[in-house]
């Protein structure tokens, strides 16, 4: 009993210490990182956020992907606010009303391997799994041994 529960806490403490590199390098592989440039993005009096249509699709269709969004109008601060998956389109808001900008937006773009697109996903899973599978395996036969 002493071995299985020294084998459980080695794995959370394993799990703690390589989750995140682990889950960083796939994102690694699944992600290119990507900047574009928006000319002429116009907003209208009194609107204050515009759509721009990226070339790829945003990284886990979330806009915490966004690294960063810059515009060429001093004093604006533009910010991604939602993303639509079917249409590539992302709201940017914190713009400055009857405007016209340039912005460029630099993000994490889907990989477009066909391959990464389909196990991406699992990853994680197949890696950290593994590893649990591997300790488990040779606490067992050792403790047998």
């Amino acid at each position: 009993m002493g071995r299985i529960l020294f084998m459980v806490l080695a794995i959370f403490l394993l799990l703690g210490a390589f989750s995140s590199p682990i889950a960083d390098g796939i994102k690694g592989w699944r992600t290119e990182d990507t900047t574009e440039a928006y000319a002429s993005v116009t907003t209208a009096a009194g609107v204050t956020t515009a759509n721009v249509t990226l070339a790829n699709d945003l990284y886990q269709d979330d806009v915490s992907e966004v690294i960063t969004i810059t515009s060429n109008v001093t004093g604006e601060s533009p910010v991604a606010t939602s993303y639509i998956t079917a249409t590539k389109k992302l709201l940017v808001s914190a713009l400055n009303a009857a405007t016209t900008r340039t912005l460029t937006i630099n993000y994490y773009a889907e990989t477009d391997s066909d391959i990464l697109r389909v196990v991406g996903p699992f990853l994680s899973l197949l890696v950290i799994g593994g590893m649990l599978v591997g300790i488990l395996y040779y606490g067992l036969k050792r403790g047998r041994g």
